[in-house]
Formats: structure tokens, sequence, C-alpha cells
């Protein structure tokens, strides 16, 4: 990651991922740049007081915390998250930095949101930050479902560094009902784990041209509905960060948000990095 983008709002939250994004940026001598964005105002001196407010006060934050290099600090005005993805796609941004917050089941304002609109439609991974950045991520949980969505978010994962990748694919049974005893199920567990492995060893060549040090990633199983498996994993694992793949501009509201990527960006059971796969990637 050679240029990191961290937006904030000045709120609690978009602290914890600036502390984060100042993290990442200096583990991987990156360019950091900061952008508050002045979502317009009843008059242009209000907008040039809010202006001159966000940048001694993000200013300060900075100071306190300290550091080399300094990050860049951007004010600009108009709507979040369009000015979020203009300055990305300016600056050539490897990563996009927002801080993320609990949203309820039955809320759906989520849907109407700076982080929903940027994750939809953003090039550069989106890092959703939810726990206080304490210590760098140790641990990496990619949920894997085959796809070149999930291949993508399986390179991702390596390139924060992790000490440990843990490979989560959920899988049930074909019409388990009808079928008995234990070594249907046994048997069509065992296919499936080597296929796992099949699909993720596919991937790591093209992991270690660019980390030749990369750990090996662990393939593992459960069996149950993707959801509960992918919450339960990052728990029982005390993971650091969920990576996960996004199906693009199109099928990202109905077909991706609608189900797993939307859950776990809603309720996040930590940390949260959403990517889609490079434009013209075969399906």
């Amino acid at each position: 990651m050679k240029t990191i983008l961290i937006a904030t709002d000045l709120s609690a939250r978009s602290d914890r991922a600036l502390d984060r994004a100042l993290m990442l940026s200096r583990e991987r001598d990156a360019h950091l740049v900061v952008l508050y964005v002045v979502d317009g105002g009843p008059s242009q001196e209000a907008i040039k007081r809010r202006q001159v407010e966000a940048a001694e006060a993000i200013g300060a934050y900075l100071e306190a915390r300290g550091g080399e290099p300094k990050p860049d600090i951007r004010i600009t005005v108009g709507t979040p998250d369009r000015e979020i993805l203009r300055c990305a796609a300016e600056i050539g941004a490897d990563l996009i930095v927002l801080g993320a917050h609990r949203v309820a089941p039955e809320d759906d304002t989520f849907r109407d949101s700076t982080a929903w609109n940027v994750l939809r439609q953003s090039d550069p991974p989106v890092l959703l930050v939810k726990d206080a950045a304490l210590k760098p991520y140790r641990r990496a949980t990619v949920g894997f479902d085959f796809s070149r969505h999930a291949e993508a978010a399986l390179r991702l994962a390596f390139r924060f560094r992790p000490e440990e990748v843990a490979v989560v694919h959920a899988y049930h049974v074909p019409y388990e009902g009808f079928l008995y005893g234990s070594d249907t199920h046994g048997d069509y567990r065992e296919r499936c784990q080597e296929n796992l492995s099949a699909a993720v060893q596919a991937v790591m060549p093209s992991v270690r041209c660019q980390f030749p040090v990369a750990v090996e990633p662990q393939c593992l199983l459960s069996h149950g509905e993707t959801l509960g498996s992918l919450w339960q994993e990052c728990q029982r694992m005390r993971t650091d960060l969920l990576v996960i793949g996004t199906h693009g501009r199109t099928g990202l509201a109905h077909a991706v948000f609608g189900s797993v990527a939307e859950f776990m960006l809603r309720n996040p059971p930590c940390d949260v990095v959403a990517v889609r796969p490079p434009a013209g990637a075969a399906s």
C-alpha cells in the first residue's frame, strides 16, 4: 500500500479509524491523506468557519499522536461519499479507511449512509474500523465461496501482513435430511476440504510473488449457514480483520449486501475490509 485515504467526520469512531490509518501508513511507509468533507451550510461564512475548525481539530489530533511522516490534511466541500471517491481517485488511493458503527437489523439508514455509498462504488478496498488500533493486525479471516471475489479477498488479506490467515468456507450437505449415516456427511466434508485447499493453493503463487514470506493460510470448513459460521469463527479465533469480497456495482446492493457482506458491515465482529475484483477479471 503506497497511498491511504482516511475520511473522518471528527466523531469517536472516526478517531479509531484515523488511529488505524496512521498505524498502517507507518507500518507500510505509505502516504496518508486525511479528508474531511464540509457538507454544505447556510452560508459561505459558515462553511469557511467549519473548514477552519475542522483543519484545526485534525491538526491538533495528529500533533498529539506525533510520529513521521506527517499526513496531508484536505478539507473539501460537497457530498461526503462523492468527495471521498473523488479524492481517492485523484490521489490513487490503495485503501480507503472509514469508521464503522453498529446498525440495528431493523434500521434501514445504513443504505443511506456514506459508508454504504462508498463501499458500493469504490474501486480500492474499503476498511471499516470498529476496534481501537492498539496493535497491528495479527489474525485475518477470509470468507471464501470459490468465486473470483473471494480470491480477491484472499490476496488482499496478505497486504495487511498478518501472522495468521484463516480461510473459512461454510457448507451444507445437499438433501441432508434424507441421508443416513455419518459416512455420507463425512465424505462430503472431505471433498469440500479438498476443494477448498486446492482453490486456496491456486491463489498462493500470485500472493508469494508479492509477499515471498507470506504465512501459509489455514483452510477451515464450517457446517452451517454463512453468516453464523463467519461470525463464530471470527469470535473463536479472536480475529483482528475480516476480509470479504463484494460483487461489484451492479450486484453489490442485491446479491451480496443483501446477505453476507451487508450483515457483516452493519454489525461487524471486528474490523472489516471489503474488496471488489479488478475490472475485467474472469468470473
